[in-house]
């Protein structure tokens, strides 16, 4: 069963001069774990996830001891706002990238997911051009609906 029948096609994209501030805004107001950056022709070049995100608002050297003597988080978290402010999408973005294509099965996605310990994967064309992304949930959702036959699935 090939992936292209089950993935999420409702990305969210940018490009990769688009500022923290916005990246920020974009990851607080959506509910997906991933935004995707393409060039201008749609093609991946790179992903963020909110913990890339989080890593650069909240220090991930922090142990919880260390955070719970920190009484008040909101000057550190403003201060490193100002220190990331002038990174781009491309200064933030993971450039090493495991891919999947349409074809590709969904044994062969869960795998990946698996062996990566991924929550999502993008899927891309042979030209490398983003077509969607798929996840375990995803995944669970079609074997519901299509191998189980449970209603008020998808």
């Amino acid at each position: 069963m090939h992936i292209a029948l089950m993935m999420n096609k409702e990305l969210t994209r940018v490009a990769p001069d688009t500022d923290f501030a916005s990246l920020l805004a974009i990851h607080a107001g959506t509910d997906t774990r991933h935004t995707y950056v393409v060039d201008a022709a749609g093609r991946l070049v790179g992903v963020i996830t909110n913990l890339d995100m989080m890593g650069k608002m909240i220090p991930s050297y922090l142990t919880s001891t260390l955070a719970s003597s920190i009484s008040d988080g909101a000057e550190l978290i403003q201060k490193r706002f100002a220190e990331n402010a002038h990174l781009t999408a491309s200064g933030v973005m993971q450039r090493e990238l495991v891919t999947l294509q349409p074809e590709d099965t969904i044994i062969e996605a869960n795998v990946r997911l698996h062996e990566g310990r991924f929550n999502a994967l993008p899927i891309v064309d042979a030209q490398g051009v983003l077509v969607g992304d798929i996840g375990r949930k995803d995944i669970l959702k079609h074997i519901a609906k299509d191998i189980c036959g449970l209603p008020g699935m998808l």
